[in-house]
């Protein structure tokens, strides 16, 4: 039987009386979800739906709006019942391929990709989609394949001119990541994806400045894009804005809570600003919310390290590597630890294997000449000379480096003339970078005075922890105090803590040190003691002595006097122009920001030298020992006899032997202290005495020629 009755198309109510066909209603909701108005896209679509819901064309345009809402799982649902439904079609299989790729399923992303390519191989996005899902694969050379065939379609596909950035950049080809972030920025403008994306290669590139450009033209246009946020605040991390940084990473958060990339940052900034609990908190996380991302495991590493806890540091950069065998941080790491172990041809040898890339070699070479003291046809030198060919046109944090490499190759060499003006140029360069105020130091140190006077010091008396277990070794920067230390972690009842922050955390909870002091009640006293001495314990609960070999607690030692009464003080001198020489020479990792600066450096000697006359003018005799780093090295055993003595130890002749001491050492003079005492430092200022006018200036009257 037939039936001769025409058939009118299916039709959709709308608001309004308003009726269309299903090929009309479809058609508007391409147009509301090219608009980005998500809602009215879904509505007609499921209204379409409810009349055919074998409608593949619908279930594929509602899993792109899902998509675009964040939904991805429904997104691929979606997909998935349009190709059940009508499988020939191309871009089905591509933007499903896309959704199984945001939702980790690799495989299953390859899968629809090939076969988006077996069945319409003009479809720009099938070549464009399955490169993205082998670059995920770390499949970068079919990767770059398949986004050269969209190119071949059309040579301005911006998409696959973004990844193409994103593949050389994986490279490390960052030269060339930045051409096609720039050719797709061009064929697209205001596409947002590349943008981020070169903002991210310049901060990698050292080139800082230029990123924030970049990244903040693209948070005009999209305030909410978190990834553009988190690499600005590693740009201004870069540029030594803490605060900043810390900001942005906090915004990123804000927008993407599981925001493992924006975790590392915050473990970085945390670090440089000696919030080492909360620094180790966020690197933690991040390894929580992304364990296969290898950086994550590599900062977590340098938190374990920075707080003293070498096993789990190791552990940490084994697990980045066996991630990404090709991560440098981690590589550099195990540099550090090995270093630190005393172990320093596996150090170099772990530096080396870190010089993968131009800017990376200039930080191996510098770390490779922390291994040893330079003579005389070594290798090394023509290495180091060739390297700073490139100088000028190196970023400056790689010219500090060079300059920094430079000034310790010439100085071992025994050529002063050639080693200073090196030294003067990286600090000065440095020294540009940092937000260092004189005289803010100044008003710290006369308000620790005016706090701790000797009638407050008698008022507190008495009221603090008993525990006998901490020693303090405290001075300036490079003045002694990591030899001395050494001296008494050699005896087999001590152990040594090495520098830790624990005191100036504690000194700095209930407020802004030293004002929020002043009304402290007895139990505050113990109560600041007995944490101390807890987490002190946690590193060693058997030792009879754990020394704390943080060199700036010069400032707390009415703090530690009032909080831990029976704990030893032991302050290292060095005569004033060695010890700031040395601080002068010396590129640290972190801190000592009054250190890159002549005239700066000496001016902060003074203040401290005043401090301490203070302590000593305000304590009972006896209350801490002064320990003189030339009497050390010219008469060891004696001043090595008294020192364990103060100290409540009987004589260990391990004490001696430093040198010999296995345990890690975590300062600047790593290499020195793995050496027998030697007096090659005492008046090494001489041969360098014309360049330090400034530094004398500075010291004013506390140095006495």
């Amino acid at each position: 039987m037939t039936d001769n009755k025409l058939h009118a198309p299916p039709t959709i109510p709308l608001p309004q009386q308003r009726v269309l066909t299903v090929e009309q209603a479809l058609s508007l909701a391409v147009q509301h979800q090219e608009a980005g108005h998500l809602q009215q896209a879904e509505m007609l679509l499921r209204r379409i739906l409810q009349q055919q819901p074998q409608h593949a064309p619908a279930l594929h345009l509602l899993g792109i709006v899902a998509h675009c809402a964040g939904k991805t799982e429904l997104a691929a649902e979606l997909t998935g019942k349009a190709i059940r439904i009508d499988g020939r079609k191309a871009l089905y299989h591509a933007n499903r391929g896309e959704m199984c790729r945001l939702l980790g399923r690799i495989e299953e992303a390859v899968r629809h990709g090939r076969r988006a390519v077996e069945l319409d191989r003009k479809l720009i996005s099938a070549h464009s989609n399955l490169g993205i899902a082998w670059f995920d694969s770390e499949e970068y050379e079919k990767a770059e394949y398949c986004q050269k065939e969209a190119l071949k379609i059309d040579p301005r596909f911006a998409p696959a001119l973004n990844n193409m950035g994103s593949i050389l950049r994986e490279r490390k080809d960052d030269a060339g990541a930045v051409e096609y972030y720039q050719r797709a920025m061009a064929a697209k403008p205001g596409y947002l994806e590349p943008m981020n994306n070169l903002g991210a290669t310049l901060v990698r590139m050292e080139k800082p400045e230029d990123a924030l450009k970049i990244l903040e033209k693209a948070l005009i246009q999209n305030p909410r894009y978190a990834e553009a946020h988190c690499n600005r605040a590693y740009a201004l991390n870069a540029l030594e804005m803490h605060a900043e940084a810390l900001a942005g990473f906090m915004t990123a958060l804000h927008m993407k809570p599981d925001y493992a990339e924006a975790y590392i940052g915050i473990a970085r900034v945390r670090e440089r600003l000696e919030d080492l609990d909360a620094a180790a908190a966020a690197a933690q996380r991040a390894v929580e919310l992304a364990p296969e991302l290898a950086e994550g495991w590599s900062v977590l590493g340098s938190m374990h390290m920075t707080r003293g806890d070498p096993g789990k540091s190791w552990a940490a950069f084994e697990r980045a590597l066996e991630l990404d065998p090709g991560i440098t941080s981690a590589r550099m790491g195990l540099g550090n630890l090995l270093l630190e172990d005393g172990f320093f041809t596996k150090a170099e040898d772990m530096f080396r294997s870190a010089a993968s890339t131009a800017s990376e070699r200039t930080g191996a070479l510098f770390s490779i000449l922390q291994t040893r003291k330079i003579k005389q046809g070594d290798p090394l030198i023509a290495e180091v000379e060739a390297e700073a060919q490139s100088i000028g046109g190196m970023p400056e944090s790689r010219q500090i480096l060079m300059h920094f490499s430079l000034g310790k190759l010439y100085d071992d060499l025994g050529e002063t003339d050639k080693a200073f003006p090196h030294f003067i140029e990286g600090c000065k360069l440095k020294r540009r970078k940092l937000d260092y105020h004189v005289d803010e130091k100044d008003r710290l140190f006369a308000k620790v005075a005016q706090v701790f006077s000797k009638s407050f010091i008698e008022a507190g008396r008495g009221s603090g922890s008993k525990s006998a277990t901490p020693v303090f070794v405290l001075g300036m920067p490079r003045s002694g105090t990591t030899l001395t230390e050494q001296i008494i972690a050699s005896h087999p009842d001590a152990f040594g803590a090495g520098e830790i922050y624990d005191l100036l955390k504690l000194a700095g909870q209930r407020g802004v040190f030293p004002e929020n002091m002043q009304s402290f009640a007895p139990q505050q006293w113990r109560d600041i003691g007995q944490s101390y001495v807890e987490g002190l314990q946690a590193r060693n609960p058997v030792a009879k002595k754990i020394t704390d070999k943080m060199p700036v607690n010069f400032i707390h030692i009415g703090l530690i006097h009032l909080a831990l009464p029976e704990a030893k003080i032991v302050h290292v001198q060095r005569n004033p122009l060695d010890t700031c020489l040395s601080c002068f020479t010396r590129l640290f990792s972190h801190n000592q920001n009054q250190t890159y600066d002549l005239y700066e450096l000496g001016h902060f000697y003074r203040a401290y030298a005043r401090l301490m006359d203070h302590w000593r003018a305000i304590l009972p005799a006896g209350s801490f020992l002064d320990v003189n780093y030339e009497d050390l090295v010219a008469d060891t055993e004696a001043q090595s006899r008294r020192l364990v003595s103060f100290c409540g130890l009987d004589w260990n002749d391990a004490c001696l032997e430093p040198h010999k001491t296995k345990r890690s050492i975590r300062t600047a003079s790593v290499t020195q202290v793995r050496q027998p005492l030697y007096n090659t430092s005492v008046e090494r200022w001489r041969k360098y005495e014309k360049f330090l006018g400034p530094l004398i200036d500075g010291l004013g009257d506390t140095f006495k020629p």
